[in-house]
């Protein structure tokens, strides 16, 4: 895409999205969207990883989701940043509108498990999860309330900021689809690894996706 696509006269924000690194969980497959977990040990490598290749960005502002995987790996990254001189040594900002979708009273257990315990609701969710959600939780409609409402934040507050943002899959690629105008039933057709880096370029007017990298 060319460089034209923005309005350089207005001041671009850069926003450097990263998914956390891996937890007990995401290696076990299960449904646990804010069920609050740390990561493991391979998270750990993974975010100190992460934290070398960000080695070369200046940042003006971390922000990340509150839960813990997020949290960890944003302290990994802010630790090595600062030492470096390439971050303030600040506080970082925690924002609950980046937190994973709700699974509701699926947390914590595998698709198989949600299927066998409610096999209706588990068929109604599995058929739309865009607009169903599981026992309590959260559809992806509703993610995408609160991933547009920090998309409204991010461009009133941090404008024209170089912002590292770590949060999760669901909220990434749901970002990624609001700037590209596309519909949330392209959820599936997106994916972000752990610990990867989806950057995004942004003026008022236009949105890039700059580059989509794995560690």
């Amino acid at each position: 895409m060319n460089n034209d696509t923005l309005d350089y006269k207005e001041p671009i924000t850069k926003i450097y999205f990263i998914r956390h690194g891996e937890t007990k969980a995401n290696k076990e497959r299960l449904l646990f969207g804010q069920l609050d977990l740390d990561l493991n040990k391979t998270g750990i490598k993974e975010a100190k990883h992460l934290a070398k290749k960000l080695s070369k960005i200046k940042v003006d502002i971390i922000i990340s989701s509150p839960l813990q995987r997020a949290k960890h790996t944003a302290d990994i990254i802010v630790k090595s940043l600062v030492g470096a001189g390439l971050a303030p040594a600040q506080k970082i900002v925690l924002e609950k509108d980046l937190m994973e979708k709700s699974e509701g009273l699926w947390e914590g257990k595998s698709y198989w498990e949600a299927r066998k315990e409610n096999p209706k609701g588990y068929k109604h969710w599995l058929k739309d999860p865009f607009r169903n959600s599981p026992p309590k939780g959260e559809s992806v409609a509703d993610l995408d309330k609160r991933v547009k409402r920090f998309y409204k934040k991010v461009l009133k507050r941090y404008s024209g900021k170089n912002i590292i943002v770590v949060c999760h899959s669901g909220p990434i690629r749901l970002f990624v689809l609001h700037l590209l105008r596309a519909s949330i039933n392209k959820f599936w057709y997106l994916k972000a690894e752990h610990c990867s880096i989806t950057e995004v370029h942004l003026s008022k007017k236009h949105a890039m996706v700059w580059s989509v990298n794995r560690v």
